[in-house]
């Protein structure tokens, strides 16, 4: 068995066929994962080998907002509560635009933008679903739209010291207090 990490250069498109936990780049074969390495019948596959603890139905985790579509945020996990390190190789989680708030939510990015720190409750472990519909759940840091400084509350919004501009979101109780 060999062991790879992602970025890994694993062979050619000439001569074998990228399948699961691969991709492929100017005919090169890359692992998109770390993993186990298996080649059958020259499709090459990089089975993921979990290298974190597994992250549960009803943990609280940490992550930034790495792109916002319609009614999807997707989420980069970074940190679980409890845990005194970092997460390691979590895939994607989704915070789907009716897991935001209590309230009805006509357009996710009033409540939620690129780059926002969320705190979160994972209400999937398979699929990694996200809910910030608890008060202490949320954006807990957040950078101006416009020149990208850090923003300050000011009771229910959040206001750019720098520039001005007033921006909304869906704040958790602990915004700006660098604890979780």
């Amino acid at each position: 068995m060999k062991f790879v990490m992602p970025g890994d250069r694993l062979g050619y498109k000439e001569e074998f066929v990228a399948g699961e936990g691969v991709y492929e780049e100017n005919g090169e074969i890359f692992a998109a994962v770390a993993g186990k390495l298996i080649v059958r019948d020259k499709v090459i596959n990089v089975e993921p080998v979990k290298v974190i603890p597994e992250i549960e139905r009803g943990d609280v985790v940490l992550g930034r907002v790495i792109d916002v579509r319609n009614s999807l945020a997707l989420v980069e996990l970074s940190r679980k509560k409890g845990l005194d390190r970092d997460l390691k190789n979590t895939g994607l989680a989704a915070l789907h635009i009716s897991n935001v708030q209590s309230e009805y939510l006509k357009d996710l990015n009033s409540a939620i933008r690129y780059m926002d720190i969320i705190k979160a409750r994972v209400i999937d472990e398979k699929s990694l679903k996200l809910s910030t519909k608890e008060d202490e759940m949320g954006v807990v840091k957040s950078i101006c739209s416009l020149c990208k400084h850090e923003m300050v509350r000011e009771g229910n919004t959040l206001k750019c010291p720098n520039c001005g501009n007033v921006e909304k979101r869906k704040l958790s109780s602990d915004y700006g207090k660098g604890e979780w």
